[in-house]
């Protein structure tokens, strides 16, 4: 009886025990997975913050079920969906956001960046919680380095990036071979920086110390007053994302598309010059001007097929229209460039001939690189090859731009494209062959802007209107001044100010390290939007004069813009700017602004003052117009030359497929 008193003791203790080391192991399971919960919760109340998220706080974290459950995305960016909304891209530089929730921006004392990084990002790309109609929501499963991540797709992210003119660290990147990681990526926005981790590819943008405005506070002050937003043209998107893959927008939804060169002959080239009857080629020779080149091409054929001695003695006089102007340099081009654009081969010293090559998009890898945007790749693309050579059949290719040669059709494209090509408020994001297009098709104007300290002489300014802030260096008015002090006048006040911009943009150039800000840039597309919608735009009832090809003008025909320039160092600006041109025929007949121009009763020859220009159509113009143009052309040409050529889009097919960014 004791020893079954005794084992049921033993039995009660030991449950006793067990049940006790059991709760305190239940307790220690509960306390741990309280703490942990608590240690949870209080990453996702960082996480979802709004030093996290910003003004993104309210739409990533919704409460539901009378606060009792809290519903987590984020939202996701598809840039064909972009392009089909047609959202305009009003890029920008992170600023950040008040460190107080209830505090607006505009009076915080100061702004801190938010901790998740695509919360800046986004700011950077201009959308907010407001613009719900370009973004969509997706579940956040987790967070990331305590951050609720943003999704994004990995072609749409190298897109966007190329847009906003990243570049890559890797000297030659390669579209074939995957994307090393980590990996990471420069631009003036900041860096993207990719690496590896147990959540998959996770990306994280780091903004750059912000710049400051090297355009003077008058300035910005006179064009934030005139254009309070930026504006934007309808192809805006449409020519950035062309833009990034070497192709140019045109009008009506087109595409001017000009690929590289085939080092293979194309079926279609004949290499035999035709055949011609030797009483029809004396009866050229005889009745024709021809040059030094064409006479040796009709006699001899071509280059190659030349006795070298001849071929000397032309070279020696001067190759006529093939001759590149003195004085043109290459020294801003970099030299990954030059290995990147001519291979192994040295074609920076010969020409390039502009050949139609329909097709060439769907085969070459900017094909793909387009329809990753969201791009049409069949309809509406007008391609072409080149061809690089030092003998140019100046019958079949008459027209040139710089070292490029091409016939009128493309011509037309080239005057089109270049028109609508613009500054929109950020800085120019060209692939490489496109910059080095167009640093041919400005070549002249660069050559100008080398030599020249000022751009608008101080004594053609005229004086500013009563009230008026820029005055910078041309505020000095002269006995030939005009007083803007009447509303009619309010165009030309524009024009001075546009003179005085000029001037600074150059002396910045010449003086100083030439670094632009956002703002800068924003404001540069305000000014050129002034003066095209000012002077530049047909008046209503007048749709048939085209002022706008006055632009076409200054790029085509350096000489026009070298006369103009040397022009308003004599000219009394009133006159000058009255003065009326006729254009007939393609001819501009600027002998008028040269006797304007003429001191002390100077003659001038007439054939110095007119200027063939194609595709210039009839009409009658002003001098102030011609100004306008020529203001237009060198604030082009100023954003063109602080460019950031982008090499991130070959990423498109190496990417991951999914990135999240924290």
């Amino acid at each position: 009886m004791a020893d079954d008193i005794n084992a049921t003791d033993w039995v009660s203790a030991i449950s006793s025990l067990a049940a006790a080391i059991i709760g305190i192991v239940t307790l220690l399971t509960v306390y741990i997975g309280a703490m942990q919960l608590l240690s949870q919760n209080r990453m996702y109340r960082l996480g979802l913050s709004w030093r996290s998220l910003g003004l993104w706080k309210d739409t990533v974290a919704k409460s539901a079920l009378f606060g009792l459950q809290r519903r987590i995305s984020s939202p996701t960016v598809s840039l064909k969906f972009l392009i089909k909304k047609q959202w305009k891209p009003n890029l920008n530089f992170p600023v950040g956001f008040p460190r107080d929730e209830d505090t607006c921006v505009e009076k915080a004392d100061s702004l801190v960046l938010a901790n998740a990084s695509w919360v800046n990002f986004m700011q950077a790309l201009g959308l907010s919680p407001d613009n719900g109609h370009l973004y969509e929501l997706q579940d956040a499963s987790e967070l990331v380095n305590g951050i609720v991540p943003m999704h994004w797709t990995g072609k749409d992210l190298v897109c966007i990036a190329s847009m906003l003119s990243f570049q890559s660290y890797e000297d030659s990147p390669s579209y074939k071979s995957p994307m090393p990681l980590p990996m990471q990526w420069s631009g003036p926005l900041g860096w993207l920086q990719f690496r590896s981790s147990t959540n998959g590819c996770v990306a994280e943008f780091r903004p750059r110390m912000p710049l400051y405005n090297q355009i003077s506070k008058d300035l910005h002050g006179h064009y934030d007053q005139k254009r309070p937003e930026l504006p934007l043209e309808p192809y805006a998107l449409r020519s950035r994302l062309w833009n990034s893959i070497n192709g140019f927008v045109l009008a009506n939804d087109q595409v001017l598309y000009l690929g590289g060169a085939d080092r293979s002959k194309r079926p279609q080239e004949v290499d035999e010059d035709p055949d011609i009857k030797p009483e029809d080629l004396l009866d050229d020779l005889m009745t024709k001007d021809h040059s030094n080149e064409d006479i040796m091409r009709m006699l001899f054929g071509k280059k190659d097929k030349q006795p070298k001695a001849l071929r000397r003695e032309v070279e020696r006089n001067g190759p006529g229209l093939t001759q590149r102007p003195s004085g043109r340099a290459d020294d801003d081009v970099p030299d990954f460039l030059k290995t990147l654009l001519h291979g192994k081969i040295c074609t920076h010293k010969m020409k390039e001939v502009l050949r139609p090559c329909p097709g060439l998009l769907s085969v070459t890898v900017e094909g793909e690189l387009a329809y990753a945007r969201g791009l049409s790749v069949t309809n509406c693309i007008q391609e072409y090859d080149r061809e690089y050579t030092e003998d140019v059949d100046h019958k079949k290719y008459p027209h040139n731009l710089g070292d490029l040669y091409m016939d009128l059709e493309l011509l037309k494209l080239m005057k089109e494209a270049l028109i609508l090509l613009r500054p929109d408020g950020f800085y120019f994001s060209p692939a490489g062959y496109l910059y080095v297009d167009l640093s041919e098709v400005y070549h002249d104007i660069e050559e100008q802007s080398n030599v020249l300290m000022e751009i608008f002489p101080k004594e053609f300014i005229p004086a500013p209107v009563a009230g008026a802030k820029p005055n910078g260096s041309g505020s000095s008015g002269t006995s030939s001044a005009i007083s803007f002090r009447s509303p009619e006048h309010e165009n030309r006040e524009c024009l001075r100010v546009a003179m005085i911009l000029c001037n600074e943009l150059q002396a910045t150039r010449k003086t100083a390290r030439a670094c632009f800000s956002v703002a800068d840039m924003r404001l540069l597309a305000k000014a050129v939007s002034v003066l095209r919608d000012g002077f530049l735009t047909p008046k209503a009832g007048n749709r048939d004069q085209k002022p706008l090809d006055l632009i076409w003008a200054m790029m085509y025909c350096g000489k026009l813009s070298r006369s103009i320039l040397k022009a308003v160092k004599t000219a009394p600006v009133a006159e000058f700017l009255a003065t009326k041109v006729t254009c007939k025929a393609e001819m501009l007949d600027c002998e008028a602004l040269g006797q304007v121009a003429a001191t002390g009763g100077e003659k001038i020859e007439s054939g110095d003052w007119k200027f063939s220009v194609p595709l210039v159509a009839d009409g009658e113009f002003t001098g102030e117009q011609f100004v306008a143009a020529l203001a237009v052309t060198f604030i082009t040409y100023y954003w063109i030359d602080k460019k950031w050529i982008t090499d991130v889009a070959v990423y498109n097919n190496t990417i991951p497929q999914s990135v999240l960014m924290c």
